[in-house]
């Protein structure tokens, strides 16, 4: 049994059977007197929805991940070659595809038994999107082992950069001044959409910092169940061992009755030769 072993199992299981099949795990290296190995199983981390979704995704859509990750691989290729239309026209393809791909992925958590709402799927096409933009990411996704969503970290645009394309002879026309109150409700209309958008930066900070909350929680759970296990498992050792010091003294004792039965035995044997003796010495004194 090895760490990777238990991490491709632990990984592709129900969430509701994670801890304990971890705790069956830690049990059996430390019974294999591996400690090492132990302490690293129990590092392991329960992931959340997104996580296990994406995990049994790669696992029951194998071929489909990797179609539409050699999508996004040849995409990347091709990005410095093609012409906006194009690039726009696979772009719309990508989406699809990763839109389709994430649909699989909750039909999938259903026939596993747990039915996945918009914002589990979302967030795997989210991460399914970051994966074809970032390899690295690609690679994480691949290994079926994620704790939540990804995101892609890389520079650079996320999606495919479509260039509008211009004809060669084509003048672009000179702009023209806007009236006075089409200046005034263009800086109103850009002052909403700002205020719009640190909204919902704001919306955004706040999801991600009661996602944060919400992971730590779980690790704390599961630090906690994992202690919980390995008290248990400590409390019934010494159980165990009191059971077997009691019956080894109870076989002692028996031990030392039957011996002290033995005693008396041979204390009345040798008082009865001791009286034979005597017996037979008082006898030849008369003689």
């Amino acid at each position: 049994m090895t760490l990777d072993d238990v991490a491709d199992e632990l990984y592709g299981l129900d969430p509701a059977d994670f801890v304990r099949v971890r705790t069956e795990r830690q049990k059996q290296a430390r019974a294999d007197g591996d400690k090492a190995l132990a302490k690293d199983i129990g590092a392991l981390r329960k992931p959340t929805t997104v996580g296990w979704v994406l995990n049994v995704l790669v696992r029951d859509a194998e071929d489909e991940v990797g179609d539409l990750f050699d999508l996004g691989e040849a995409l990347r290729e091709a990005q410095q070659h093609l012409s906006g239309a194009t690039l726009r026209t696979l772009t719309k393809q990508r989406q699809r595809a990763v839109r389709a791909l994430a649909t699989r992925a909750a039909e999938i958590a259903v026939d596993r038994g747990h039915e996945v709402g918009d914002d589990v799927t979302r967030e795997v096409a989210s991460s399914l999107g970051a994966a074809l933009a970032d390899p690295a990411v690609a690679d994480d996704v691949r290994a079926g082992r994620l704790l939540g969503a990804v995101e892609y970290s890389g520079f650079g645009p996320l999606g495919l950069v479509a260039v509008p394309d211009t004809p060669e002879d084509a003048t672009p026309p000179e702009p023209s001044s806007p009236p006075e109150d089409d200046d005034a409700a263009q800086k109103k209309q850009a002052a909403k959409e700002r205020k719009e958008r640190e909204e919902r930066e704001e919306r955004e900070e706040a999801r991600r910092h009661a996602e944060a909350e919400l992971a730590d929680a779980r690790t704390g759970l599961d630090d906690a169940e994992s202690a919980l296990a390995d008290a248990t498992d400590r409390r019934d050792d010494a159980r165990a061992e009191v059971e077997r010091l009691r019956e080894a003294l109870e076989q002692a004792e028996e031990e030392a009755a039957a011996r002290e039965h033995d005693v008396d035995e041979a204390t009345a044997a040798r008082d009865a030769a001791d009286a034979r003796v005597r017996n037979a010495t008082t006898r030849l004194d008369r003689m």
